[in-house]
């Protein structure tokens, strides 16, 4: 099966109105362990791609549908710690009837694509609800594998979770590519 095809531009400041189409929907971001579960306004968007935007450790796209330009979500790599070429891959894709059609396999394999070539990183890692089964399988996919779980890390939705955190080298992520 051939994997759909987007584009990654660098996010920017006039994507927060896009944003705010999904930032608030518990549906949409609610597996994301650092939702607040509070209503986020448009200047806390705004405050927050700016901060983005400024930080030298967080680089962050704007997903693209290939075919038509239509924004997607966002896909980046956070928290790079440059000193030890590593950072922690997010990626969202914002709208539902847009889920599961291979957008954000796509929007990583391009970032991961940035992260090993462009950025030199060593390891990209990221943090997953253990009982986040598709996402799970999604990332082993992409050659993620489990480095372990924080038992207990979360407290969401009433109750504490299990965060797996998985990781790919640089060397891996390029013999998957080349296969």
């Amino acid at each position: 099966m051939a994997m759909a095809q987007v584009n990654l531009r660098p996010l920017a400041v006039a994507d927060v109105d896009r944003m705010m189409d999904w930032v608030n929907d518990p549906d949409i971001v609610g597996n994301i362990a650092a939702f607040a579960g509070q209503p986020l306004t448009r200047a806390d968007e705004e405050a927050y791609v700016r901060r983005l935007l400024a930080s030298d450790a967080d680089k962050v796209f704007a997903i693209e549908r290939a075919v038509d330009g239509a924004y997607l979500g966002n896909v980046g790599i956070h928290q790079i710690f440059w000193r030890s070429r590593v950072g922690r891959l997010a990626c969202i894709i914002g709208y539902r009837d847009e889920m599961g059609k291979g957008y954000g396999s796509a929007a990583i394999a391009r970032v991961l694509d940035w992260a090993f070539d462009d950025a030199r990183l060593h390891k990209v890692w990221l943090m997953v609800f253990r009982e986040n089964e598709r996402a799970r399988r999604i990332y082993r996919r992409l050659g993620f594998v489990d480095e372990g779980v924080l038992r207990e890390e979360y407290f969401h939705e009433a109750g504490w979770h299990d965060m797996v955190r998985m990781g790919v080298l640089d060397r891996e992520w390029r013999a998957r590519s080349r296969a």
